[in-house]
């Protein structure tokens, strides 16, 4: 699914897969269950609100490909567990 969309949404968004993430990261990210769907948004947030900002986003693209992104990111979404694409389009593609 994430190699169809990433073909749909070229280089406005860049799809990052990150497997088998260790524990540190899964907590630093507040996941607690797999698949979980984050947005990362260029750039520190807007105001003051607690926002998690991190430095870089590391992992593979959907080809498989290693996929260095430098920040910072901010995170702007999160969706948990299974999604259908059209969902995942909608919440995490393009914005236009």
């Amino acid at each position: 699914m994430l190699k169809e969309l990433s073909r749909r949404w070229g280089t406005s968004v860049h799809a990052v897969l990150v497997e088998d993430p260790d524990d540190e990261l899964l907590e630093l990210w507040d996941v607690d269950m797999l698949p979980t769907w984050l947005r990362f948004t260029p750039g520190e947030p807007l105001d003051d609100e607690e926002t998690l900002t991190v430095t870089h986003l590391s992992g593979a693209s959907p080809g498989g490909e290693g996929l260095h992104l430098e920040g910072p990111w901010t995170l702007t979404h999160r969706r948990s567990g299974a999604l259908p694409k059209h969902v995942v389009e909608t919440e995490f593609g393009p914005r236009l």
